[in-house]
Order: C-alpha cells, then sequence, then structure tokens
C-alpha cells in the first residue's frame, strides 16, 4: 500500500508541475532544479521490474547538490540460483527495491547544455518474497550501501521570460522564445 501511495504521489505532483507553468524568475548563481525518474532494472540481483521516483537539487556556482529517490516496484521470475529450492520443484522469485540517496557534481556549460558528472550514494532497500508455484509475503528485506556515477545532460528550454513581448505568441503563458 505504501508503495502505491508514493507512485501515486509522484504522478500527482508531475501532473501539477507540468499543469501550472510559472514565470521564471532568475536566483543569480543559482539553479533549482526538479525532475521525474523511471526506468526498467535487471541484473544479477534477478528482476527489479519498471522504476517511479524524482529528484531534486541546488546547483550553486556550478556545484550541484540533491536528493533522489526511486523505487522499483517488482517483478517475478523463476530462481536459478536459489539454495532452498528441492529436487526438481522450480522456485519462483518475487523482488523489488527502493533506493534513496544524495547526489554530488559539477555542471560543465558548452553553449546552451550543461553537462553534469555526477555520482549518487544512499541506500538500497531489497525486499524478496520466495516460493513455488507463486512467491508467499516478502521473507527477506536487506538495506546496502550504493554508488551510483552518471552523467546528466541539460538542455534549456526554448522560452524564457526574458524576450520581447511581441516574440511570446509561441509560448505557453507569456513566456518568450529564446
Amino acid at each position: 500500500m505504501a508503495r502505491l501511495s508514493l507512485v501515486l504521489a509522484t504522478a500527482g505532483l508531475t501532473v501539477a508541475i507540468l499543469a501550472f507553468p510559472a514565470k521564471a524568475d532568475a536566483l543569480g548563481p543559482v539553479d533549482i532544479e526538479i525532475g521525474a525518474r523511471a526506468g526498467v532494472a535487471a541484473g544479477t540481483l534477478g528482476p527489479l521490474g519498471f522504476g517511479v521516483g524524482g529528484r531534486g537539487g541546488v546547483s550553486i556556482l556550478g556545484l550541484y547538490a540533491g536528493i533522489d529517490v526511486i523505487d522499483y516496484l517488482g517483478a517475478t521470475a523463476e530462481c536459478g540460483g536459489c539454495k532452498s529450492s528441492p529436487a526438481g520443484q522450480i522456485v519462483i522469485q518475487s523482488r523489488s527495491a527502493l533506493l534513496y540517496g544524495f547526489e554530488v557534481g559539477y555542471n560543465w556549460k558548452f553553449s546552451r547544455v550543461t553537462i553534469r558528472p555526477q555520482v549518487g550514494l544512499g541506500n538500497f532497500r531489497l525486499s524478496s518474497a520466495y516460493g513455488g508455484p507463486t512467491p508467499g509475503p516478502v521473507s527477506d528485506i536487506s538495506n546496502d550501501f550504493y554508488l551510483e556515477p552518471g552523467v546528466v545532460g541539460l538542455v534549456p528550454s526554448e522560452c524564457s521570460s526574458s524576450a520581447p513581448t511581441s516574440a511570446r505568441s509561441s509560448c505557453p503563458r507569456g513566456r518568450t522564445p529564446r
């Protein structure tokens, strides 16, 4: 139930942000970011399924610090490496994960594009259930440290509040093209 609440809250926040654009005001050397994340995870831990989450942070004079949360909603698959499976019986595993932590990086600006090498670190919470023919209730929860190197590319939107009023006809709610 908590997972469903997180998904609905993330979806509602995303819709609210996109549905009600506001005039952008410059904050000097400070940039504020907020974004949604989605993806699919599979690997040595088994399938984790579709993930949804968000991230946000602040850049001051090129230095970036932020937070990141992504919830992999889970997937079910045959457990090939389960030790507790009786001979000849197929054991099914169901796994989901929640990752939350911090990100730090530095912005490099190239014309209109900003490239940010960054590293994330935080907690990786893995929930697992095993059984056959269907997995039972969650039987194993582990918390581990994660380190996530990455690169983010940022491109500004085509509309800005600093262009002349005559050019604002093609942009939503009074924004102007750059």
